[in-house]
């Protein structure tokens, strides 16, 4: 597994490639490559929308011809492997715009799973938030917390812009603090919500948690509220 995003851009080629010793400044050896190191089985590509473009071009010569050149060498290393990729990017958006090759987004673009976010999954939301209170007392070594029909009305409430990551962090903080807040993100206990709103009140005020969740991304919170 490479996150292709925690990756600075100028060690990712040779991560993936590898490099012979010599090969820049510090390179006092020489070094396989991730791919080379994943022959014969899968190689997973997470966050692959972050690739610079260079880059890209370079991947997509490798998946055409299973070939991989290690920087600094002038032979190519023949190598067969499966590829998986994910993202969290609108690929087929980014290809619109130019930040994205159209003639990779094709070529990894074979079978494609659609994982929905956690906010359009409400009947996993619970059945999550007991599995991490599990794991996560087992693992702390503290006792679990109960989640009692208010939480669950918050869990339900929440829509999860961190998804199961955010999640899980919230489970374990209520494990470490053996209690969970009053509120998540904006969501609001029945107690905590203002009886005096109108409709319109309460519409501007979640539009503008979803504005600020995708830090003024109109685009995107439009898309977020199904909305034009």
């Amino acid at each position: 597994p490479v996150n292709c995003g925690a990756i600075p851009a100028d060690m990712i080629e040779s991560e993936l490639f590898g490099h012979l010793k010599g090969a820049f400044t510090g390179a006092s050896r020489n070094r396989e490559g991730l791919m080379l190191h994943a022959d014969g089985g899968t190689m997973f590509l997470d966050e692959v929308g972050e690739l610079p473009l260079p880059l890209q071009t370079k991947l997509l010569r490798v998946l055409e011809d299973r070939r991989v050149r290690p920087v600094g060498s002038e032979r190519e290393v023949p190598f067969e492997a499966r590829f998986i990729f994910a993202t969290n990017a609108d690929l087929a958006r980014r290809v619109e715009d130019g930040s994205f090759r159209a003639d990779l987004y094709f070529g990894i673009n074979v079978i494609q799973i659609h994982l929905p976010p956690l906010r359009d999954r409400d009947e996993d939301v619970l059945e999550l938030a007991e599995m991490f209170m599990r794991e996560l007392s087992r693992q702390l070594g503290l006792p679990s917390v109960p989640i009692d029909e208010k939480t669950r009305a918050l869990l339900l409430r929440y829509d999860w812009p961190g998804n199961i990551r955010e999640l899980r962090n919230l489970i374990e903080r209520a494990v470490i603090l053996g209690g969970f807040p009053d509120r998540i993100g904006t969501a609001l206990t029945e107690e905590d919500r203002p009886r005096s709103e109108n409709l319109a009140d309460i519409e501007r005020r979640h539009i503008l948690a979803v504005l600020r969740q995708t830090q003024g991304d109109r685009e995107e919170a439009a898309r977020r509220l199904g909305i034009s």
